[in-house]
């Protein structure tokens, strides 16, 4: 039986670990930022999000925590 742990199997090298979050990170921005945040606001004053802007604030929170990975290295 296969597991679904991903973070039980080996993905590759370091190199291309780390170049696979300086991708993931170069989409971080204050304006991502701004953005993500103005819609967590409305969202928790009971506006209706869409799902694809839901998923672009997904997309800006990891590109956030890859940068700040790659500041922390």
């Amino acid at each position: 039986m296969s597991t679904t742990d991903t973070t039980s199997t080996d993905k590759g090298s370091p190199e291309r670990n780390r170049k696979h979050v300086e991708s993931i990170a170069a989409g971080a921005s204050e304006e991502a930022d701004a953005v993500a945040a103005h819609l967590r606001t409305a969202e928790a004053q009971g506006v209706d999000i869409n799902p694809s802007q839901r998923m672009s604030m997904g997309y800006a929170a990891n590109a956030r925590k890859a940068a700040t990975q790659l500041d922390a290295n």
